[in-house]
């Protein structure tokens, strides 16, 4: 079946960069938005409730409550047949308590061989610059199942601490990668010949992260670290001082204290984003 595309809202291009910036599309972190689906479901009740977001092209499924086989981050094309999708253009939710008897959605292919349609709720998540980033969407596939006032008022509030979550996203991946300017431009003062290499290795000994010998060779150079007894490389006094007047003490460090691959990772992107 050769589908169409759904109509995009007239905010398309900065409400996708906006979405692309809360980092999720790539990385899902469903846990911060379980208890929103959750509750969304058991107010409602509904059979499933799931929270998305929108990029440019894709739906992306963040959370989900009740289904036994979702996968988060699972994604799918905006397509004229995606109702979810046609959320995003309104401020106010899209309500049908029996999707057979809309006039808009009643011939959906889904529903061609159904009796009677399942009850559909979906309200846009829209943030602080009044972009639809997402929604948050219930169906009830067993029947119709409609929601009334009180109910309304509760996932809307439930849509706004969504928004809130997804700003919050986005004010601390730019207040990391502002700090991280900032921390290397101090930290060149040091040493001006010292790169982008000796500063990830500087920030791996702030993080806790092990790092080579050959690799710390330029700090241990000038006094930032040494080598104790077991042949580790550690943060001298220097070191440390120079942490504290970066304001990167080792308390704020830790919150994204990871090992292997995952810390390579995040290392990775905030220097890309220096670049």
């Amino acid at each position: 079946m050769n589908m169409g595309l759904a109509p995009r809202p007239a905010n398309e291009d900065l409400r996708a960069q906006t979405v692309v910036k809360t980092g999720l599309i790539d990385a899902p972190n469903p846990d911060l938005f379980q208890i929103y689906c959750d509750l969304a479901r058991d107010i409602t009740g509904f059979e499933t409730a799931t929270f998305s977001l929108y990029d440019g092209e894709m739906k992306c499924s963040i959370a989900e409550a009740g289904s036994d086989d979702f996968v988060p981050g699972t994604k799918s094309e905006r397509s004229e047949f995606n109702v979810c999708a046609y959320v995003l253009l309104d401020t106010e939710p899209l309500l049908m308590a029996d999707m057979k008897k809309d006039p808009t959605w009643k011939d959906h292919p889904v529903l061609k061989d159904m009796e009677q349609g399942p009850g559909y709720a979906g309200f846009p998540v829209i943030n602080s610059e009044n972009f639809a980033l997402g929604t948050l969407c219930m169906l009830n596939p067993s029947g119709p199942k409609g929601l009334n006032d009180e109910q309304i008022i509760q996932i809307k509030k439930i849509s706004s601490s969504i928004a809130h979550m997804l700003d919050l996203q986005i004010q601390q991946k730019e207040l990391t990668s502002q700090r991280m300017l900032e921390a290397l431009s101090h930290f060149q003062k040091v040493e001006n010949t010292f790169g982008l290499d000796d500063f990830k290795v500087y920030i791996s000994l702030c993080s806790e992260l092990g790092v080579s010998i050959k690799d710390a060779e330029g700090i241990i150079k000038v006094g930032l670290a040494e080598v104790d007894d077991a042949g580790q490389v550690q943060m001298t006094e220097a070191g440390r001082k120079l942490q504290f007047d970066m304001n990167l003490q080792q308390k704020a460090m830790k919150r994204i204290k990871m090992d292997g691959n995952e810390a390579d990772a995040l290392l990775d992107e905030l220097f890309a984003e220096i670049d």
